[in-house]
């Protein structure tokens, strides 16, 4: 279940990664730079990394 966990991460870290850096312009044509795709980009980037953390942690006793 960890492995899966940690693809997951992964995958969010990544997609949340390129919708942030198209949304700041740096990936992609000049017209779909948007700060709410950026911001959007940034928080599922970040969830991606809480779950990955969460899922690195030892379970609890």
């Amino acid at each position: 279940m960890r492995i899966v966990g940690f693809i997951l991460a992964l995958a969010l870290v990544a997609g949340g990664a390129f919708i942030a850096l198209a949304g700041m312009g740096y990936i992609g044509s000049g017209s779909d730079t948007s700060q709410s795709w950026a911001m959007l980009g940034s928080l599922i980037a970040g969830l991606g990394v809480a779950l990955g953390i969460s899922v690195a942690r030892p379970p609890h006793r």
